[in-house]
């Protein structure tokens, strides 16, 4: 069983060391994105560590501005590389900085040989108002234009959401011009969930011949409003693989009502060292380290 981790992050350069020690076996590898936006100091400090290591690369850097394409883009880099490598892995994980498995290597590793070569990524179809309710449940995020803009989100053709008079004033008459609601390509059925999944061989081959051969989905995708939490699953679940996607993403995730995930801290640790899930998100050892520790003497 061969894994390559693709890891998103930009801050925490310690906890980001510890995540790939915790993780590595000689089988694995392991793809790393740090957003430019992140300081050379922080930089630095995740880099040096983890360089040296052989079967660490640290991918050309973009910057990741909340909401828009560019986090798939890192993402699909990261699928490139591992293509390019030549070698082939059973699976394909995507983390963040802040993830921390809760399950040993080798458990991880049985878990993935028993799901018989099946992927594993939450979905839902949309609109979903169970999940995105105050966004039309989700085709919000599609139906406008979403332009980053000094690292922040605008919309068009939607009115009133430049807090500036002036900036919504040009907003309005762009959205005059703009068609009311764009057109996705393909007709494909659309489908949100989670960001963060673990694909099959099979998907990540076919997601990067999709990639190439489809510059108008990628068009169409840099202007959606968090396409990472639509991107891979709308793909995946129009392909002729959609049979072999299990709707799970296999982590614990700490929803409450609010736009990002809470923070585990040590009270927590019974909420999901003793769930199924592989791994858990997010931590941040500046506000609590100590259930990094206890997860790890929970592995002895």
């Amino acid at each position: 069983m061969r894994i390559a981790y693709i890891i998103l992050a930009h801050k925490l350069p310690d906890q980001l060391v510890r995540l790939v020690c915790k993780l590595n076996t000689k089988e694995d590898s392991f793809l790393i994105h740090v957003d430019k936006k992140t300081d050379d100091e922080n930089y630095k400090r995740m880099y040096d560590p983890l360089s040296s290591i052989k079967n660490v690369r640290f991918l050309d850097r973009l910057v990741c501005n909340y909401g828009d394409f560019s986090h798939v883009e890192a993402t699909l880099n990261g699928i490139q590389e591992i293509i390019t490598s030549g070698i082939k892995y059973d699976y394909v994980i995507l983390l963040t900085g802040q993830d921390y498995p809760i399950k040993t290597n080798k458990y991880i590793k049985q878990v993935l040989e028993k799901g018989d070569a099946k992927s594993f990524l939450e979905y839902f179809t949309l609109p979903s108002n169970e999940h995105w309710k105050n966004e039309n449940g989700g085709l919000d995020r599609l139906n406008y234009w979403h332009f980053n803009i000094r690292g922040r989100n605008h919309s068009i053709p939607k009115k009133g959401r430049f807090k500036q008079s002036f900036l919504d004033l040009v907003g309005s008459a762009i959205a005059e011009i703009f068609p009311a609601r764009r057109k996705i390509p393909l007709n494909y059925k659309l489908f949100g969930g989670s960001a963060y999944w673990c694909l099959s061989w099979e998907c990540i081959e076919y997601l990067n011949k999709f990639v190439r051969e489809n510059a108008a989905f990628i068009r169409f995708f840099r202007h959606v409003l968090l396409p990472e939490e639509i991107f891979f699953q709308t793909v995946l679940l129009n392909s002729p693989l959609a049979n072999r996607v299990v709707n799970d993403n296999l982590r614990c995730i700490n929803w409450t009502g609010s736009w990002h995930p809470e923070i585990f801290k040590l009270k927590d640790f019974n909420i999901f060292i003793n769930q199924d899930c592989l791994f858990a998100r997010k931590f941040d050892k500046n506000i609590d380290a100590d259930v990094l520790d206890e997860i790890d003497k929970s592995f002895l």
